[in-house]
């Protein structure tokens, strides 16, 4: 048995596939905590209780040959060898760094040819930054900054180490030269002596220690891959070819990225980092608020998927007047870079009830995707891959089709970056190889909407009026 473990932001999947083929998934879920304004954080042993839980529940874990790992980028784990995590780990959507922007892009601006991304509050760089003015004593104590997957890694393995795609997600890597980069990382006042060793996504990074095989199940000695970042994971997991197609993933934030064989020109609005297989690099159009936005919509509206989607069946695809919902509850990334963006509902009136609220959450967010569609590029013609949980309720891919005005190939398998997690273990441990793209092509054709160049330009507009500086 092969296993694949996906630490997200608000749960961990534990994925074994057999030796036939055959898929098993189990999850386990955790909090995100705000204990002050702009904070999101996570308690690390959260992680490893979410682990222990979902192999618990899985089943097998004793059986399994093989470990890769896949995780939420850009979060910050301070950690002493000895005593290990100092702190909360601080995640992606913690928003308190955005006042290390400006001092960042002062820093580096002498670097400017070699660096192919663009400050966001959140980022490690930024994260580190800020953890060294407000949290000084908490900087000097920490041995080494991990990353999310990397911490859970280092707790089965006792060995520290993260992968480039991680690496390159921190805004401290030199993408071009394959290394951290000392000599910015110097100006920024950070110590690169508490960053990890770089290995490849598909190598062995460790094996699974006494301590660790006791508490989970899993077989002492059995490799653990260093694996790769969420999108980075999902990429190798859907085996997407290099400079061919484009890939639209769904779950707390959006992610639209394309892999290419060579670093791109740098763009203000968008991300590049490196990908699970050596020499190649994806370039991701990353918006903060998808599933994340819907589900709090959801929740506030006292609804559930099931029972709004048969509702939405019923009724063709249309704007509810002038509803609109600015989705932005976490700011935004692509393409505005501003993490002080705020959602809101536009134009209600007495006649709206949940159901339009919802109806006009989930256009706003489609309206997102088709935004960073358009940041990214994708040339007429080019086959564009819908990927996530959401995949699975036919009105909502029909309704971003018909946003985009594009077709949208779904994607058969589930879970792309838990798949691509197992991939890379298999890799690692020598019983497999790159993944094989499914044959199978389900395409869903969008429905001509007449209203939506308008509905769009407004929306786009509604977003200009109240935040552009």
């Amino acid at each position: 048995m092969r296993l694949g473990i996906d630490l997200g932001t608000g749960s961990l999947k534990a994925m074994a596939v057999e030796a036939d083929g055959s898929v098993r998934l189990a999850s386990a879920a955790y909090p995100v905590e705000a204990r002050e304004r702009g904070a999101a954080e996570t308690e690390p042993e959260l992680w490893l209780s979410a682990l222990d839980e979902a192999l618990a529940s899985l089943g097998g874990a004793g059986e399994a040959e093989c470990v890769g790992f896949s995780g939420q980028m850009h979060g910050v784990v301070p950690i002493s060898l000895r005593e290990g995590a100092l702190a909360p780990a601080i995640l992606w959507a913690d928003q308190r760094s955005k006042e290390m922007v400006e001092a960042f892009r002062a820093a580096a601006a002498p670097f400017g040819g070699r660096l192919v991304n663009a400050p966001a509050a959140g980022m490690a760089a930024l994260t580190l930054m800020w953890l060294k003015r407000r949290r000084p004593d908490l900087y000097d104590r920490t041995e080494v900054f991990l990353f999310p997957k990397d911490y859970l890694r280092w707790r089965l393995t006792g060995e520290v180490a993260t992968d480039r795609s991680d690496a390159s997600g921190g805004l401290l890597y030199d993408l071009a030269a394959d290394r951290w980069d000392r000599e910015l990382i110097e100006a920024l006042g950070l110590d690169a002596g508490k960053l990890p060793p770089v290995r490849g996504s598909a190598e062995t990074a460790g094996r699974v220690g006494p301590e660790a095989a006791a508490r989970s199940g899993l077989p002492e000695g059995v490799a653990v891959a260093t694996g790769a970042a969420d999108t980075a994971a999902a990429l190798y997991g859907s085996a997407l070819t290099a400079d061919r197609g484009v890939q639209i993933s769904v779950g707390t934030g959006v992610q639209i990225a394309r892999l290419l064989s060579r670093i791109p020109p740098y763009s203000p609005s968008l991300n590049v980092f490196a990908a699970a297989e050596d020499g190649l690099c994806f370039r991701m159009a990353a918006m903060l608020n998808g599933g994340i936005a819907l589900e709090w919509a959801r929740g506030l509206l006292g609804l559930g998927w099931e029972e709004a989607y048969a509702a939405f069946e019923s009724r063709r695809i249309a704007p509810e007047g002038e509803l609109m919902f600015l989705p932005y509850l976490a700011g935004e990334r692509t393409p505005y870079m501003n993490p002080e963006a705020r959602g809101a509902w536009l134009g209600l009136s007495l006649r709206h009830g949940p159901l339009d609220l919802l109806h006009a959450a989930l256009l706003g967010v489609a309206c997102t995707i088709r935004l960073g569609l358009e940041t990214l590029g994708a040339a007429e013609g080019e086959e564009l891959r819908f990927v996530g949980g959401s995949a699975r309720y036919p009105y909502w891919t029909r309704l971003v089709s018909s946003v985009l005005a594009r077709p949208l190939r779904l994607f058969d398998l589930s879970d792309l970056s838990a798949r691509g997690a197992v991939a890379l273990g298999a890799v690692a441990a020598g019983k497999g190889g790159r993944p094989e793209e499914s044959p199978r092509r389900v395409f869903v054709e969008p429905e001509r909407l007449d209203w939506i160049e308008e509905y769009y330009d407004r929306f786009k507009g509604a977003y200009l009026r109240l935040f552009s500086p």
